[in-house]
């Protein structure tokens, strides 16, 4: 069954956390940096895995009037610090809400277009080819079913959708199919 929604609205703590990166790879509607007191409601809000950005993320979402979905980009291949994994524990806990992680991929800090190298390789049938990209693409496949799951159950309380644009988000079983490179990222300011 196909849910017949609006993109998902995607903005981030702070400039530098991969929110255009997030919104590429989701479809989303890109609405660049959140004001901290959360007077910008968003689907999905991202951030980066550091004490102090998590922080302000969890702060951020509380203040918002429907909890967004947290992404966390990871800053390199190494282990994340043991505080920002309490807190993210703490916060899927306590603002019952889904957090996605999203680990570090190396050839996107290397290309002059990471969303399209990012949209080709999550999406290519040769999953070796672009083992890298696998922490992608369970991302999109966890974002898009929680921004499904939030959006049938809470329709009436959902932001506003800028220009009124409709999408469907396909079920998460064919994303291999999916070829989003040749759509750009829309960005809002």
């Amino acid at each position: 069954m196909s849910t017949q929604t609006r993109r998902p609205i995607v903005g981030g703590i702070a400039g530098g956390v991969g929110t255009t990166t997030v919104a590429h790879l989701v479809d989303g509607v890109d609405v660049g940096v959140v004001d901290a007191e959360g007077t910008r409601q968003v689907d999905v809000l991202v951030t980066r895995a550091t004490a102090v950005a998590v922080n302000w993320a969890i702060s951020t979402a509380k203040a918002m009037r429907t909890r967004p979905i947290l992404v966390v980009v990871a800053n390199s291949t190494g282990h994340w610090p043991a505080v920002v994994e309490r807190r993210l524990k703490m916060a899927a806990t306590n603002l019952s809400t889904p957090v996605v992680r999203l680990g570090w991929c190396s050839p996107l800090a290397a290309s002059d277009n990471p969303w399209e190298l990012l949209a080709e390789a999550a999406f290519h049938p040769d999953r070796k080819a672009h083992r890298w990209a696998n922490d992608a693409l369970e991302c999109h496949i966890a974002v898009v079913k929680a921004v499904q799951e939030r959006h049938s159950t809470e329709s009436s309380s959902v932001p506003a959708p800028f220009g009124g644009e409709v999408a469907a988000y396909p079920d998460p079983a064919p994303l291999a199919a999916v070829d989003l490179s040749h759509r750009p990222v829309k960005r809002v300011s």
